[in-house]
């Protein structure tokens, strides 16, 4: 019967809503950078040696 279709069509969107809002919150967490705490060491320049100019 008609009726009958209609709670089966009803019945799976229910279904394909819950599944798609698990998948969203299952996503959310692991789109979030993951920052790491290796750090990287860099080496200045070192500054040379500045003459001083009289003032004119």
């Amino acid at each position: 019967s008609e009726v009958q279709e209609v709670v089966e069509v009803v019945n799976a969107a229910k279904l394909i809503t819950e599944v798609v809002t698990a998948a969203t919150t299952q996503l959310i967490p692991a789109a979030e950078p993951v920052v790491s705490a290796v750090s990287t060491p860099i080496s200045a320049a070192k500054p040379k040696g500045l003459k001083a100019v009289p003032a004119a």
